[in-house]
């Protein structure tokens, strides 16, 4: 699994550690900032295998979160149980299975930091994610969102598809990183057949308010492929979700050019 490993292999904190992000550091002016606080949403279906090591990740950034949720969406596996088990402060929401966008959504719903992270159930962030991340924002308030490259990996089984080991721009959950004021103007994160496109619909709807999203040069995030798994499925379909997702948007640009 190579850099997976390695994040999986840092130091964890004991137990009870999530804490508002309170690391106070000097500007120019000499006087002390603090970092914008964040929420971490992790949309769940069936994860026990990797669930722990996604939340690993979280818990080792050189920014801590302010808050970590972890939406179990109708799992019949112990998703739940090996969350709440990796640390007492993670709040676990249990709901019946819908799809990633309706798990996300209740994320957001129950989010109540400054920013708000998404990460998928099976992939990892390197440590220095949401530090490079709110950097960003910070610096650049134009900005209502920000995303990453990340680097693909085998699961651990080594039965991963061939495209294990690229760097790609990863327009995805894990990477994006989104102010809480515009997350909120977007509303409800739609699920699609396939569970494909719900990702897609909800920032093509970001964009039609004026949203400005920003790929980051750097490769902060590990996304795992594996045979059967969300991302492995995405690589290899084109699915109705992502059709209808596209269609509605298109109908949504052409009514508003007629009203215009």
């Amino acid at each position: 699994m190579g850099r997976a490993q390695q994040v999986a292999d840092r130091r964890r904190p004991a137990a009870g550690v999530l804490r508002t992000v309170s690391a106070a550091r000097r500007n120019r002016e000499g006087f002390l900032t603090v970092p914008p606080s964040y929420s971490v949403i992790i949309p769940a279906y069936n994860a026990q295998a990797y669930i722990g090591e996604a939340l690993g990740s979280v818990l080792g950034q050189t920014v801590p979160p302010a808050q970590i949720i972890v939406v179990d969406d109708g799992s019949t596996d112990r998703t739940a149980e090996v969350a709440t088990a990796v640390d007492a402060g993670i709040t676990v929401i249990a709901k019946e299975n819908g799809g990633p966008g309706s798990a996300t959504t209740a994320g957001f719903n129950a989010a109540t930091a400054d920013l708000v992270a998404t990460l998928d159930s099976d992939d990892v962030w390197l440590p220095v994610k949401m530090e490079r991340q709110i950097a960003i924002l910070s610096q650049r308030p134009e900005l209502m969102a920000v995303f990453s490259k990340g680097e693909t990996f085998q699961d651990r089984e080594g039965r991963g598809p061939a495209a294990a080991g690229k760097t790609l721009d990863l327009w995805t959950r894990t990477t994006m990183v989104y102010r809480a004021d515009g997350m909120r103007a977007i509303g409800a994160m739609r699920d699609f057949p396939g569970n494909l496109g719900d990702l897609i619909d909800w920032l093509g709807r970001g964009r039609e308010l004026g949203h400005r999203h920003h790929m980051m040069d750097e490769v902060l995030a590990l996304r795992r492929l594996r045979s059967g798994s969300l991302s492995d499925t995405r690589e290899r379909e084109r699915t109705r979700g992502y059709l209808l997702a596209a269609k509605e948007a298109l109908a949504r640009r052409k009514q508003r050019e007629s009203e215009g």
